[in-house]
């Protein structure tokens, strides 16, 4: 008879085992063929936590122990951002007054506390209270509380940086046939740089130009219109680290004319530029820690003609104003943040910026990073050494990186870690853009051929020619 019994449980735990085998198996498969979702992030905007904390606080009688162990429990996590005496509901005061121990230490007066608080004070257990041994003495509480606190995001971590708008020696700017303020221009300039700075990922850009619209939204929350856990956001405001200052000596693109004494017409044509320079300085320090002149520009001249052509001001201007915000941008960078190639596959590389930082078609040299140097006075570093590598064809620019592929490599590359090759200067590859040109002083007599449908245009051949003015012409 037991032999019998033993065999059936055999039997039975079989089957049993080979199940529990099969479902182990298949669990792993299940979990694998699981999709993982390749959706882009949410921005990293900060949020609201919670923070787990230790306190204690003294008082005259348990009430006002407990409570003052909620403010300090508060204070250690957002200082005085959400100290009781700032919010319309007082902690529990109210609720802890006239009770005693058994009634501060129930999950009735903890759950009061929460729901007062509007979620800045998210759990609360009192974990001792004790009385006082001696007349005159004081209660004591030590409590554990979740409190809100805000986590701010982790961009910044980076430098953070305020651009500041562009300084012009002229009230107006000459652009052909008519004048424009420099302060709508430098305004302009102001935000394309914010935006193409922010766009390299490098730093953190600050917006001074929409505090009032942010004040607004903060004292919605002050107002207690908002839950008292968003009271976390308030005092979160950040300050620069660096302000960086464009500082423009020119920008204009004239007209010139020559009155013909042999006729009523004139002789006109147009040509200007750009010229600038700028500065990052340190907020905390005054330090300037780099300043620098860009190479500056040349728009395109528009040879002397009697036609009457007139020039697309605000192209011109546009012209010059995305050669400024290239070159400061690309100076900025490259001072601060050397592009590196981050990755290699044969040929192929990937480079650290994108953005405004590279161009398309172009080429830049490319150096191995070698041995530190220091200098044997100050003991500072001086850099390393920098060995010509090859050069990199840049294929294609996305917001934060590039691709591009090498030519003319010297020598094996394999050996290298990573981030030792980095790009230095612009070897060309592209055709210069129409606006940008060796920098010439602006207002320089029109020089060169003719460029665009407006210089296209010749003179009458019964006009004098352009040149050096003969004695029937004047200005």
């Amino acid at each position: 008879m037991k032999l019998c019994i033993s065999f059936l449980a055999i039997a039975l735990a079989l089957p049993l085992s080979g199940c529990s085998k099969k479902e182990s198996d298949a669990a792993p498969m299940a979990a694998a063929s699981t999709p993982v979702s390749a959706a882009a992030a949410l921005p990293d905007v900060g949020k609201v936590e919670s923070v787990a904390t230790q306190a204690e606080g003294m008082g005259s009688s348990a009430g006002d122990a407990v409570a003052e162990a909620m403010r300090v429990a508060i204070l250690q996590v957002n200082g005085a951002v959400l100290d009781t005496s700032s919010i319309r509901v007082k902690f529990g005061v109210d609720l802890s007054s006239s009770k005693g121990s058994a009634w501060l230490r129930g999950e009735a007066f903890a759950a009061g506390v929460r729901e007062r608080s509007g979620g800045v004070i998210q759990s609360m257990k009192v974990v001792e209270l004790l009385e006082p041994e001696k007349p005159g003495q004081a209660f004591k509480a030590r409590i554990e509380a979740q409190i809100a606190k805000f986590k701010a995001p982790a961009d910044l971590g980076k430098i953070k940086v305020v651009v500041a708008q562009p300084k012009f020696h002229v009230a107006s700017l000459a652009m052909g046939d008519r004048q424009v303020s420099a302060d709508e221009v430098g305004a302009l300039i102001q935000q394309r740089l914010a935006d193409a700075l922010n766009a390299t990922g490098r730093f953190v850009v600050l917006d001074r130009s929409v505090n009032a619209d942010l004040d607004a939204e903060l004292m919605q929350i002050a107002s207690g219109d908002a839950p008292d856990a968003e009271r976390a956001k308030l005092g979160q405001a950040v300050s620069a680290d660096v302000v960086w200052l464009i500082s423009v000596s020119a920008m204009d693109y004239k007209r010139f004319a020559r009155q013909l004494r042999t006729s009523d017409r004139e002789l006109v044509s147009y040509s200007g530029g750009w010229a600038a320079s700028h500065r990052l300085v340190n907020v905390a320090t005054r330090q300037v820690m780099l300043s620098e002149g860009l190479a500056g520009g040349k728009a395109p001249s528009v040879e002397a003609t009697t036609l009457g052509t007139g020039v697309d001001s605000q192209k011109v201007l546009g012209g010059m104003t995305d050669a400024l915000i290239q070159q400061a941008v690309a100076s900025l960078i490259k001072r601060t943040f050397p592009v590196t190639i981050v990755a290699r596959e044969g040929d192929g590389v990937v480079l650290s910026q994108g953005g405004s930082a590279l161009r398309v078609g172009t080429r830049y040299a490319v150096v191995a990073m070698g041995a530190e140097l220091k200098d044997p006075q100050t003991g500072q570093s001086l850099g390393r050494t920098e060995n010509a590598c090859c050069e990199v064809l840049v294929e294609r620019v996305t917001p934060s990186l590039s691709y591009g592929k090498l030519i003319g490599v010297k020598a094996s590359l394999d050996q290298l870690p990573p981030g030792a090759l980095q790009l230095r200067q612009e070897l060309g590859g592209v055709q210069p853009a129409a606006n940008v040109a060796t920098a010439e002083p602006s207002g320089a007599a029109p020089a060169g051929k003719p460029t665009g449908k407006a210089a296209t245009a010749r003179p009458e051949k019964s006009e004098a020619p352009t040149g050096t003015p003969k004695s029937d012409e004047k200005w």
